[in-house]
């Protein structure tokens, strides 16, 4: 029996043979070039010439790295994480802490004693650090790369390189040659940067001994000195370091062979299960209301108050493509909500809304209104804010009925209108109507008697936000009605998806699209928008008060402890098996929370991926090759 792993990276292409006693046959290492399915290509010949094969002889090809989507004769594609953890792990069982350093990225891997993976963290955004910051470092340096280890053996630590910023370290390398500093000092100022960086990297998922080290950049003796002199122990390194991808690929693809099992994915059901499938529910589109509308931007605006007004509520969305026009208004370092929605105003797509609510929630929605305010300046445009409180108990409640009697009244003042009891209570049976539909559509949801997938669900609930809600309800029906005799029972990861907002369900595809189901989710544009309804009585003003104050509250308004534990119990009544906990980035309310809940989740065995994101899609690739690595974990057969 044969298999072969084929690692893809940036700057080489390595494969390995293995036998099915493990024994590596051969090991191939090429330059990776303009084309990975070249590389590719060429590796494998190389490999059947050398040992006489054909294509016939080997049992299972597993391709990793950046471009093993770009092997069309691999029988499977693995992450990189995965495939590192299981070649280090064949060199050195006894290593927990797996750090490798690769052409393009840096990662820091956490294995069990059978080279699972149980934690990692990844640099991808950038080569700061990796093989290509010193490549072309060594050529500023004009020494060959393969000398710049063993120069900096040499030099003292009396050089500081403050940016790993390939294009900023290179223009401070060049001003230290200027300044007539030494090569060899040049060389260690860089390699002790690396290290720092790569330290931080280790602590963020916690040193276990023994450690050891893959990926090209681990033949550098410089950046390995300094490495263990941070660390304060021996990093294990293998004769030949840089194929350990492929190893682990190989590895791998030996116990695809050996099991001779394929992944079952099958629905059951009746047979109408066909033509519910062959529509998506994602594509619902929404209709325009006849009303004139005013917009909103955060789930505890009173859309009762604003439809009773003769008003359509909108939640404003941003911008699906990147822009910087809002730094001009806002400080670089806030939530990408806000900024995407600063770049419509400024764009000028939002000019036929009547008004906008804000609602301080959160110091970011606070600037929001901010620039919001100065840009209107002189158009005397309808703009409010509310100050939802932070406490949840009756005080807080009678608070916002308070602030929402202000807001009533002051709709009532500006667009000269007079909004009764009656028709407050007529929008609350409206609303209520959709919230009572959408908590029966998810309950045949979970139960598994709606097949449809959780980005659809997601995509379906966000546009029901700003949908006609008599629309959206006679939708919901359809929806009901089809799923009747319809049930999911695929064998594959369960995943509960909250934290921040989450605008682009896209990252939800990702993550099905890579072979789990999202069976729930709790995000305030998704399932929690819809929860609990409004009592109907003569004080309508303080029964949306109520709703909105006592009903599932985010982070901002929830002990820790009791958000946890509201997680752990979804999870536990609907057979969850792990969890991505999704953050803006910039979101102080939910990051702040994420240590703790990573403690806990640890503590309790629980799988928790960390997704910390982009207002759009720009960071696809890493977003992938995370979920992909977390869900390989998840999907590990027991020894």
């Amino acid at each position: 029996m044969y298999t072969i792993g084929i690692d893809i990276g940036s700057m080489s292409t390595n494969g390995i043979l293995l036998n099915d006693k493990k024994e590596i046959l051969s090991a191939t290492i090429i330059a990776t070039g303009a084309s990975s399915k070249k590389a590719a290509e060429k590796t494998l010949q190389q490999i059947f010439t050398e040992h006489n094969l054909t294509e016939k002889d080997i049992n299972y090809i597993v391709a990793t790295g950046y471009g093993r989507v770009k092997v069309p004769f691999a029988n499977e594609v693995i992450t990189e994480i995965t495939c590192h953890a299981k070649g280090a792990n064949y060199y050195f069982p006894g290593a927990r802490t797996i750090i490798d350093i690769g052409g393009q990225d840096s990662k820091v891997i956490k294995i069990d004693g059978n080279g699972n993976v149980l934690d990692f963290v990844m640099n991808d955004k950038c080569a700061a650090g990796t093989g290509r910051f010193l490549e072309v470092m060594a050529r500023t340096l004009e020494i060959e790369l393969e000398e710049m280890g063993e120069i900096s053996l040499h030099g003292k630590d009396n050089v500081s390189v403050s940016s790993l910023c390939t294009v900023f370290a290179e223009s401070e390398v060049v001003s230290l040659i200027g300044a007539d500093h030494k090569t060899a000092d040049i060389c260690r100022g860089l390699h002790i940067s690396i290290a720092k960086r790569i330290t931080a990297q280790v602590k963020r998922v916690g040193l276990e001994q023994k450690v050891a080290m893959t990926g090209g950049v681990a033949k550098n003796i410089g950046v390995v000195t300094e490495l263990e002199k941070n660390l304060g122990c021996k990093i294990e390194i293998s004769e030949e370091p840089q194929i350990n991808g492929a190893l682990g690929a190989a590895l791998i693809a030996l116990e695809k062979a050996q099991a001779q099992s394929n992944v079952s994915m099958s629905l059951s059901g009746s047979d109408n299960s066909k033509s519910l499938l062959e529509t998506s529910i994602a594509d619902f589109s929404i209709e325009e209301s006849n009303l004139p509308k005013i917009g909103y931007f955060c789930s505890y605006t009173p859309v009762e108050i604003i439809h009773a007004a003769g008003f359509h509520p909108v939640r404003i969305k941003g911008t699906e493509h990147d822009s910087c026009a809002a730094d001009e208004v806002l400080c670089g370092n806030i939530c990408p909500y806000i900024k995407a929605v600063t770049d419509r105003k400024i764009e000028g797509s939002l000019e036929d809304f009547q008004g906008m609510v804000f609602v301080n929630s959160c110091d970011g929605m606070r600037r929001l209104y901010d620039a919001w305010i100065k840009m209107d300046e002189g158009k005397g445009r309808f703009n409010y804010m509310l100050d939802i409180p932070k406490n949840i108990d009756d005080a807080a409640v009678y608070y916002y009925a308070n602030l929402l009697k202000k807001f009533k009244e002051r709709l009532e003042s500006y667009f000269t209108m007079k909004i009764l009891p009656d028709d407050i209570n007529r929008s609350i049976a409206v609303y209520n109507s959709v919230r009572e539909k959408v908590g029966q559509c998810l309950q045949k949801y979970w139960n598994g008697y709606i097949a449809h997938s959780g980005y659809e669900m997601f995509s379906l609930l966000k546009k029901g936000v700003n949908a006609v809600p008599e629309k959206f309800n006679t939708y919901l029906t359809h929806i009901i009605k089809q799923g009747d005799g319809i049930r999911d029972t695929r064998e594959i990861p369960r995943l509960f998806i909250w934290g921040s907002i989450m605008e682009n369900e896209k990252i939800m595809k990702i993550i099905e699209d890579a072979g789990a189901k999202v069976v729930a989710e709790d995000l305030c544009n998704g399932s929690r928008y819809f929860d609990a309804v409004v009592s109907i009585n003569e004080e309508p003003i303080l029964s949306i008060a109520k709703r909105y104050i006592k009903r599932n509250p985010c982070s901002r308004m929830e002990n820790i402890f009791d958000r946890i534990n509201k997680a752990l119990t979804i999870m536990q009544e609907k057979s969850i098996h792990a969890s991505i906990y999704h953050t803006l980035k910039f979101c102080d309310h939910n990051l702040l929370d994420y240590p703790m809940i990573k403690k806990t989740f640890h503590e309790k065995n629980i799988p928790l991926l960390h997704l910390n994101c982009d207002y759009s899609l720009s960071s696809e690739g890493q977003i992938k090759t995370r979920v992909e690595a977390f869900l390989e974990q998840l999907m590990v057969a027991p020894k």
